[in-house]
């Protein structure tokens, strides 16, 4: 077994193909289907289940994959300050970005870290989704509220709130809301990706009040969502990120102002490691910066 082997096996877990795997490695199909044959021989254990659609791992091999990560990491580090003579921070992160809060905050942060290390490679995907890091082969991810995996490490980069808008136009037309009780008598934007459905949480002396809300739009997107909003088609629940300046600017009317807004946590999450390579660790930091 050589390094090779254990480069073959990730992009095997990675791409779920051999196929796939071999045109990443630049290697024949044969070649890289060999390897973790020889893998599996030497261990004496099954690390991938072979199926006519897909390459999946076992339990045994997503420990092994972690493994090999941390293995492969430690082994580029060591290269690299070898020939630069420094610890210079060098590798590759996939990364999992939320959509709206990437564009909004993380970017000037990417791009920053980006200069700051140049010897470094992003793979950056973007989606309001929960992705699972281990079977996606992912680093970290950014996630806002709370965590339902316990099995993450986690480090608090930020805060959010949550404000309930709506278009001068359609509070003209409908009127405004007084209490959470009256979002019953209007059309609401749903946000699909929620973690609590179709109830609005706010609070009230320290209580939680949720409202079940109703409307024509349900959407996975928060910045089409508040572009619903501000074309008068309803009222919309979004981040203060994405709100704040059109607030500002007067194209959204902030409502239900007497309701309190509970601190929301954004956070970096990535997989239990023994060894955290100092790629992650640097980028890790940077954020929380």
């Amino acid at each position: 077994m050589d390094i090779v082997h254990l480069r073959s096996f990730i992009a095997v877990v990675e791409e779920k193909s051999f196929t796939a795997a071999a045109a990443r490695l630049r290697v024949a199909k044969s070649v890289c289907s060999r390897r973790i044959s020889e893998l599996e021989t030497d261990l004496s254990t099954q690390l991938v289940h072979r199926t006519t659609r897909a390459v999946v791992p076992t339990q045994a091999g997503m420990d092994y994959y972690q493994d090999c990560l941390e293995v492969i990491g430690s082994f580029e580090d060591a290269n690299h300050k070898a020939k630069s003579g420094t610890s210079v921070v060098y590798g590759h992160l996939k990364l999992s970005l939320p959509v709206d809060y990437c564009g909004a905050v993380l970017a000037p942060k990417l791009e920053s870290f980006a200069q700051k290390f140049p010897d470094v490679s992003l793979t950056i995907e973007m989606t309001d989704s929960t992705v699972d890091l281990i079977s996606g082969g992912y680093d970290a991810a950014v996630r806002i509220g709370t965590l339902i995996d316990s099995t993450l490490y986690a480090r608090k980069i930020g805060q959010i709130y949550i404000i309930c808008c709506a278009s001068p136009s359609y509070l003209s037309k409908n009127g405004t809301p007084e209490t959470v009780d009256d979002l019953s008598q209007h059309q609401c934007i749903l946000y699909s990706n929620s973690s609590t459905g179709s109830d609005w949480i706010f609070y009230k002396d320290g209580k939680e009040i949720r409202k079940r809300v109703r409307g024509r739009f349900s959407v996975n997107n928060g910045l089409y969502q508040m572009t619903l909003a501000m074309n008068g088609h309803g009222i919309a629940y979004l981040p203060n990120f994405l709100a704040d300046n059109q607030v500002n600017r007067g194209n959204l009317i902030r409502i239900l102002e007497d309701y309190d807004q509970k601190n929301i946590d954004i956070q970096v999450v990535y997989p239990e490691k023994k060894n955290m390579r100092a790629v992650l660790r640097a980028f890790i930091d940077h954020l929380a910066g």
